[in-house]
């Protein structure tokens, strides 16, 4: 008899605007960008504050209030789908595009970075230190792992796990990113982003291949999509933080050190390769948020649709 499929143990808290709260929205956000030309990057506290504003006038009292809990919860991962949609530029294939053409999308997006508490931050090492990322099929990146690639699988990982685990207090741009935030511009490929808890890669592990992935004989580099050939030499794969276990991991990029370490490593790839998981497709106006550190994710290859219309998600780190 073949054994049930195990359940996952993500948490996805999902929630959705209804038309008429998302054209209210949409209007109030469009008035208030009208006047000036607001880039992301030099904007950015104005372009939040504006969207905060208008977020909090009206969205529902429960979307707020899950908004400004979801970092205390322990959720892996929430959706707010059905968000104002503007009109929108062919996608930058390229990687990058006229900021000031987006004010609309980027309150929202800087908005709700602000309703949940957090932070938005970018990294000199990657995306020329721009804050938000777009999330395209870029030919040049034709055949590499790379947020910006579509014709190469990008397989189950953490973002930046070249760096060590931060904390409270501390000057994020050194550190993991804790959150990966995205809003969604064109998916007409219909492209799943897949997430899947750590803990439910652990929860296939024996006790020898978790202790082996606990101790610090691994590197891991730096991805394809930095600038920085950095790599973490000396480091666990796993660790325990406050909130369980946490990973840091690139299959690309992570190497183990000692014998133990590499027979650790392939359970772990095996775990990987078996655990359920949660696929999201993001439709146009979705914002996704999830927790860099409990959360695993990857993107399935894909063949894009024609330039002007292709695949376009925006993705900014939070703190």
């Amino acid at each position: 008899m073949t054994a049930p499929a195990r359940a996952s143990l993500i948490r996805v808290a999902r929630h959705e605007l209804d038309d008429g709260t998302r054209d209210l929205l949409g209007k109030e956000v469009a008035a208030r960008v009208a006047a000036a030309d607001l880039d992301s990057d030099a904007n950015e506290a104005i372009l939040a504050s504006i969207g905060a504003h208008a977020l909090s006038e009206y969205l529902p009292g429960q979307f707020l209030r899950a908004l400004t809990l979801y970092a205390a919860t322990g959720a892996h991962a929430l959706i707010l789908a059905n968000l104002p949609v503007q009109e929108f530029p062919p996608t930058p294939v390229s990687g990058f595009g006229t900021e000031t053409d987006l004010a609309v999308t980027n309150a929202l997006h800087f908005g709700l970075i602000q309703i949940l508490g957090l932070t938005p931050y970018a990294v000199e090492y990657e995306n020329d230190g721009r804050l938000i990322r777009n999330v395209v099929p870029n030919p040049a990146a034709s055949g590499t792992t790379s947020s910006w690639g579509a014709d190469s699988e990008f397989s189950w990982h953490t973002d930046n796990p070249h760096l060590p685990f931060g904390g409270p207090g501390l000057d994020p741009r050194r550190y993991v990113p804790r959150y990966l935030t995205f809003y969604a511009v064109r998916n007409d490929e219909r492209v799943p982003t897949e997430l899947a808890a750590v803990a439910d890669a652990t929860a296939a592990l024996d006790a020898t291949a978790t202790d082996a992935l606990r101790r610090a004989d691994f590197e891991v580099g730096a991805p394809a999509s930095n600038d920085t050939r950095h790599a973490l030499a000396g480091t666990p794969v796993l660790e325990h933080g406050p909130d369980g276990d946490r990973a840091r991991f690139d299959k690309g990029t992570t190497r183990a050190l000692t014998p133990s370490a590499s027979a650790a490593l392939g359970d772990w790839s095996g775990a990987l390769a078996s655990m359920p998981a949660r696929e999201l497709v993001l439709n146009p106006g979705e914002f996704l948020i999830f927790d860099n550190y409990r959360v695993l994710h990857r993107r399935r290859a894909f063949t894009p649709g024609p330039a002007p219309t292709a695949r376009w998600l925006r993705r900014c780190y939070a703190s």
